[in-house]
């Protein structure tokens, strides 16, 4: 054999088959969705920041400071309510401006603490004397505080003093924040 001869028609024709085959194969490959044009690789989305809650409302607590007139017996009477200076956080000291038949004005007739677990509570030490500061004890008590101008004064055991619960009206407009600890 000299020359390399053609190949068969029939060769041909299946050669010509199989690469129409092949081209129709590449051609509906390309036009899939995985070939197509993309905007880009997709980006994860960062989620919304949560909703926070309000913050909780202000513990009305915080605001006993300044003048009030209270229902003690032989009142009402004045008293001043301030921070103990000599204690850290919000320590009350409640003082007498007005005596009365048991306690002599400029006295100390109530120290309290907030009640760290129950907002508008403070739990506190209240004096009791009986006629001319005699046989003065302390005895305890609670403070529940109602709103920013008004609260009353129960004792724990009421059968300690007489004259009580003791309800306490603001004198003047109410603050509207604590006074720093």
């Amino acid at each position: 054999m000299t020359a390399s001869s053609p190949p068969p028609a029939g060769a041909r024709r299946a050669a010509l088959a199989a690469l129409t085959i092949v081209l129709a194969c590449v051609t509906s490959s390309c036009n899939s969705q995985s070939f197509q044009q993309s905007s880009g690789p997709s980006m994860p989305m960062i989620p919304a920041a949560p909703v926070q809650p309000p913050p909780p409302p202000m513990n009305v607590a915080r605001l006993l400071n300044g003048n009030w007139i209270a229902t003690y017996p032989g009142g009402p009477l004045r008293v001043v309510i301030g921070l103990d200076q000599m204690l850290r956080g919000r320590n009350y000291v409640a003082t007498l401006v007005d005596g009365n038949k048991e306690i002599p004005p400029g006295n100390v007739v109530w120290r309290g603490t907030l009640d760290h677990h129950v907002p508008g509570i403070v739990i506190a030490d209240q004096i009791c004397a009986e006629h001319g500061f005699q046989q003065s004890r302390w005895v305890k008590a609670r403070i529940i505080v109602s709103d920013p101008s008004n609260f009353r004064e129960e004792l724990v055991n009421p059968h300690d003093c007489g004259g009580f619960p003791v309800k306490f009206t603001r004198v003047g407009p109410a603050p509207t924040a604590p006074v720093t600890d």
